[in-house]
Order: C-alpha cells, then structure tokens, then sequence
C-alpha cells in the first residue's frame, strides 16, 4: 500500500492518535511498523506460553482491531490473513512436545480472525464516513456553502506545522499569505433585502474571487461580513495583484434580487514565513491590519508592527469613552451659523468635546473617526440629540445640526426614537438638522435616499456635509431629498486670491440654488470671505470670523459681530 494512497485515511484520525498520545505513529510508515512490531510480539508470547492451545492467540486481535481502525476493510482483513498465518500452519499447538496443530484448528482460527476483521473493518469503515460527513457539516457554513472559521484552524494547524518544520507540503506553501476581506456595508444590505440576499452576496463574492485568483489557496467565511482568502507561495508585491482583483470586485455591480447593488469593502493582509507562527496569531493579526484599513478610511492596509500600539490605544480609547459617558465627561460645544445676508445667528452645529480632568478638553476629530466604526457611536449620538435638545428648550428660536455617522443613518432603533424624543421634549422637528456625509450615500444610495426620504416627511432637516470633497456629489443632489448643503472648506480658504476656486465655489452655490437647498459654507475666517461668499449668493456661513465653538453657558450670551 502506497504512501499516498494510506495517508488521506490516516489523517482521518489524527485526533484519535493524539488521544493515544502517540505522536510517532502519525505517519503511515510508523504505523505499518507499529502493527507489525504487535504482530510479532503476539505471536513470540503465543510462543513463549506454550502455543496456539492456550488463549494467547487472541491477542492477535488487537493488531486486526487498529488496522481496521487506520486502513478500514483492507487493512483490517490483510492484517487478518497475516495474523491467521502467523499463529498457522508453523505455530505448535505444544511447544514442549513439538506436537503440531491439525489443519482445521490453523485454518479455523485464521477465518474466526477473517470474520471478525471483516465485521470491524467495516464498521470503522461506517465510522470514517459518518465521521467525515459530520467533519465536512462541521467546517461548512450551511448559509454559503463556504468552508467556515473551523476548516480554517484545522487547515491551517495541519499546514503550519509542516511548513514550520521544513516539509513542503507544495510547491506554493512555503510563505502563506492571509487576506481578511471585510463588505463593510453588509448590514445594509440585510436590513433592506434579507438574510438570503446577503448570504447570496457574501457566497458570490468568495467563489468569484477563487475562480478569478488562482493563487488563492482557499477562500473561508470568517464572520458574518468577512472573509479569508490564504494564498501560498507569494511575497508582498506578489501580493498585490490579488488585492488588485478584490478591489476590481468592489467596483462591479451584483445583482441581488433583480436589485444591481455596489459593495464597499476594506481588505487587510499577513504574509507569514517560516517559522510560522501559530494560526491565532496570523488570524489575530490579518483583523489588526484590517482595523487599520478602517481607521485610516483606506481600501486596502498591510500588517506592520507598528499597527499593534494604534490597536491597544484604540481599544483603551474606545473603553474610556464608555467610561467617560457614563461619568458624564462629553459635552456639546456649538458653532452658531450666521445668515451672510442679516450678520445674525441662523443656527448652530452641535460638535461634541471630551472632557479630561485636567480641565482640558479632546476635539472630535482626534476620537470620533474611531467611535464611529464600532457600536459605541449608538449612545453617542443619542447623547449629543438628548443634548440638543436642551439647547432648543432654551434656544426656541434656533435651529441646531447633528452629525450622523454611516452607522446611524443605518440603525433602524435610532431613527425610530428620534422623533419621539423630540416629541417628549416638545421641539418641532424642523429644528433640528440633521448632517450627513457623502460616506453614508456610497455605501447604499437607493437605501440613503429611502432613509432621508423618511426624515424629510417627519419634518427634519436633513444636509449633505463636506460637499465637494466625493468624486460623485452632484450626483446625489438630482436623486436626495436634501434640504441643504456644507461646502466644505478646503474650497473657502483660497477663495481671495485663486479665480479657479471662486470659479469652483460659484458653481457649487449656483447648482443648490437652483435646486432650492440651503448653502452654508464652512471654515470663513476672514471678511473677505465673507463678502465674496455673500456675492455669490451662499446664504449662511459658519467659522472662526463668527465665532469658535462655546460651550452652551457661552453661547447664551453671545452676539454676531458681523458687520
């Protein structure tokens, strides 16, 4: 029996042979040499105690019994016939008298023992299937089809090992790469078609990418929006192909459900060389060079050591903050905007600050871009809306902007809530802004358009913030039920001395008026802006010429100062 042909059957009960703790006998050559070392012995105590008139023969079934259970029927009847001739025709029945056995006693005996390999080859035969349809149901996730996160450990902790050792197990293994592939806007897509949409979508994307990359070893469902591609045999700039073809992936259009949908997807990768490290440690850090990718708002992040510390400042960052809006540190800062026609205070943005025992204060921009990836952005902005609305209580004749991450345009409890909590508080929706990016538009427009739809006739106002800065934002205006829009200020600050960019800036103004939106350019730190601005016909404006955010005991006594 070839090595090859012994060794898939073999594997088969590795984790059995573990339990014996009899690491050797994991190879098939160390097998066959265990049986017959077993053979042999039976037959010298068979021997030794006087011959085959005695019960000793029978100890001869143990070697029938694990040839059955490593080589199945085959095995176990082999070894039968070996065993039957070992304690045959040339074993006496008394060793001291040298009295031969009579034929029918060897022959007898050896079909007892081809009986009973036949009757435990086949059930370990029976076994080893059942066995390996309970494995394969095991390492299968029942909603794709794919091989799950168990297949993956187990192929990993059977090639790492190996290629740690130095055995090849092929020509590509011997540098294994990892690539974690995230379908970040998922969740969209199960909330508005379903389970079964989704899973569809997660199953095509996998068998698409492994048609299309031969290199990918294989491709396994690690959670519900990600995937794991390992590719053996390649280096960084290798690499890089595969990850070419994933983005070429986000950019096509899936049909689901008769629906053409877009995907947005964020990818992180570990190439690891011998010696390998264990599979936890590759799964570990694939996930940290993917939150890297998220942080960073990248498609695609590599591992790099230097991502470890960002991962623990992270999780410290995010743990505080909970800490922190339990014990009552966040508070609103507002940033009145200022009508460019009247100088007065039109409304103000709520912006959010942290605050830190020494008195100090942590600006958005340094927590939020992380908070808004993860679930603790729920409260958050239930928070700073509660907040607001303290400040319309007192401010009634305001209207006050709240920023909306991706995920909370997206929750469905939350907008649920809003209106009741503007109801309990006794303000008018219209008050209330609601500022959305154009991130939250490209991940699922036609859901984005039915979302802020919904707002629109509950009476919020709802505006697209940093207008501009998206490769695609007029777009949007023809589709959105928008009220108004942010022009963000990278298009403000050379306003005075660049005629493309008033050119640019004219455009953007023409294009909301024409459409009935509201402008509000942000970042005007000077009069001359202002003019110009005013001159274009931008209607609102917002920046340090105003005022800088204040917090709500402030704001209550300040007055604009434009003239």
């Amino acid at each position: 029996m070839s090595n090859s042909n012994a060794q898939p059957k073999a594997d088969s009960f590795l984790l059995w042979l573990r339990r014996l703790s009899l690491p050797s006998l994991q190879s098939h050559r160390a097998r066959l040499l265990y049986l017959f070392t077993l053979l042999g012995l039976g037959t010298l105590i068979v021997y030794a105690t006087g011959g085959t008139s005695f019960a000793y023969p029978y100890l001869l079934l143990i070697p029938i019994v694990l040839a059955a259970n490593w080589y199945h029927l085959r095995g176990a009847l082999l070894m039968s016939i070996a065993a039957g001739f070992a304690v045959g025709p040339w074993m006496p029945m008394q060793v001291l008298t040298g009295e031969m056995q009579p034929t029918a006693n060897w022959v007898a005996r050896l079909l007892l023992y081809g009986f009973i390999g036949l009757f435990v080859g086949l059930l370990f035969q029976r076994l080893n299937q059942n066995n390996r349809i309970l494995m394969g149901a095991m390492g299968t996730d029942p909603r794709t089809g794919l091989p799950n996160q168990g297949a993956l450990d187990s192929d990993l902790g059977r090639l790492l090992p190996q290629m740690t050792s130095g055995r090849r197990v092929d020509q590509r293994a011997s540098s294994l790469a990892m690539l974690l592939i995230q379908v970040t806007d998922l969740n969209e897509v199960l909330e508005a078609m379903g389970t079964n949409a989704a899973d569809e979508l997660v199953g095509g994307l996998a068998r698409k990418l492994k048609e299309d990359t031969p290199k990918i070893l294989d491709v396994y469902r690690f959670g519900g929006n990600e995937l794991i591609a390992t590719v053996g045999h390649i280096d960084q700039e290798s690499l890089t192909s595969v990850v070419d073809r994933i983005a070429d992936l986000g950019e096509e259009m899936w049909e689901l459900q008769g629906i053409p949908v877009r995907i947005q997807l964020a990818v992180g990768s570990y190439i690891s060389t011998p010696p390998h490290i264990d599979s936890q440690e590759m799964i570990r850090r694939v996930h940290t060079a993917l939150l890297a990718a998220r942080d960073r708002n990248q498609f695609y992040c590599p591992y790099d050591a230097t991502q470890e510390k960002s991962s623990v400042d992270r999780m410290l960052l995010i743990s505080n903050l909970r800490k922190g809006l339990r014990n009552h540190e966040l508070e609103l800062f507002y940033q009145p905007k200022i009508c460019l026609e009247t100088g007065q205070s039109c409304g103000s943005e709520a912006l959010l600050r942290w605050r830190q025992a020494d008195g100090g204060h942590i600006a958005p921009g340094l927590f939020m871009p992380k908070v808004e990836n993860t679930t603790l952005i729920a409260p958050v902005t239930r928070f700073v809306v509660q907040q607001s609305l303290t400040f319309l209580q007192q401010h009634p004749e305001q209207t006050v902007s709240v920023n909306f991450a991706v995920r909370n345009l997206f929750d469905k409890e939350l907008l649920f809530d809003l209106p009741l909590m503007l109801d309990q508080a006794g303000i008018d929706p219209g008050q209330m802004e609601i500022e959305i990016t154009e991130r939250a538009l490209i991940n699922n427009p036609e859901l984005a358009r039915v979302i802020i739809g919904e707002l629109r006739s509950l009476g919020f106002q709802v505006s697209l913030d940093d207008f501009g800065t998206g490769y695609s934002s007029f777009a949007y205006l023809k589709h959105l039920p928008l009220t108004g829009l942010k022009i963000d200020r990278a298009f403000v600050k050379d306003l005075e001395h660049e005629p493309r960019a008033r050119q640019l800036m004219q455009c953007m103004v023409d294009v909301a008026n024409a459409l009935n939106l509201s402008v509000t350019a942000e970042g005007v730190e000077n009069e001359l802006q202002a003019r110009i601005l005013r001159d274009m016909g931008c209607q609102q404006a917002q920046g340090f010429l105003f005022a800088r955010p204040m917090p709500l005991d402030q704001i209550r006594n300040w007055r604009p100062r434009l003239q």
